[in-house]
């Protein structure tokens, strides 16, 4: 079932992909850069209290802007999530997480573009471990885990002018939640539920697409 469900992931991923790919061809306004912030993380659901705890998040973004309000981004992050289980129990797993967004822009230009955004986040667990904090002991609980992890991701991005023409300063707060069970075990129904501050700068690839209208210009 996993394995299929993997297949599931995989195919919904690719697919919002070429979405994306066929609705920017031919634009030319794209920015990359790096990322990194704090995951605060917890599971949603099971019946045992859990409490949430602090990881980091870090990696690099590529964004597209349109002229108008709209823009599609993709990120490859590494990122710590997990949560305090029953004292003295933490559960520390790390994801390989790709998360799609497409954004809304609240203006067409200028040197501030807030956006809201949405999206599927796909994680590929890469381990799992449970520390016991009054020992400092460490056991590995990979075989716990499942492998992938497919959530919805949404948002918001303060955007400013950086440094040099074409860079911005980035500020983005967002809630992901993990769709399928976080443990393998079918008796245990936990989620992932994390927010998400990061702060990231952007820089200009490739030519800049610029309107004809002075009125509509960066």
């Amino acid at each position: 079932m996993q394995k299929h469900f993997f297949t599931r992931s995989v195919s919904a991923l690719l697919l919002t992909i070429l979405f994306g790919i066929t609705a920017v061809q031919a634009q030319q306004r794209f920015s990359a850069g790096p990322r990194i912030g704090v995951n605060v993380s917890n599971f949603s659901g099971g019946n045992v209290d859990t409490k949430a705890i602090a990881g980091l998040t870090a990696g690099a973004f590529i964004m597209y802007s349109s002229l108008n309000h709209f823009g599609i981004s993709a990120d490859l992050m590494y990122s710590q999530k997990g949560a305090d289980i029953q004292s003295p129990f933490r559960h520390r797993i790390n994801y390989l997480e790709l998360p799609i967004a497409l954004r809304y822009f609240l203006t067409r230009n200028g040197d501030f573009r807030p956006n809201l955004f949405v999206g599927p986040a796909i994680g590929f667990k890469l381990s799992a471990t449970e520390i016991n904090k009054t020992t400092n002991t460490q056991r590995d609980m990979s075989s716990e885990i499942s492998s992938v992890d497919l959530g919805l991701t949404a948002g918001f991005q303060l955007n400013f002018k950086g440094l040099g023409p074409r860079q911005r300063f980035l500020i983005d707060g967002r809630y992901t939640y993990g769709l399928p069970e976080t443990y393998v075990q079918s008796n245990v129904d936990r989620h992932n539920s994390v927010f998400t501050l990061t702060l990231g700068y952007g820089f200009g690839v490739g030519p800049e697409f610029r309107s004809a209208s002075p009125a509509r210009r960066r």
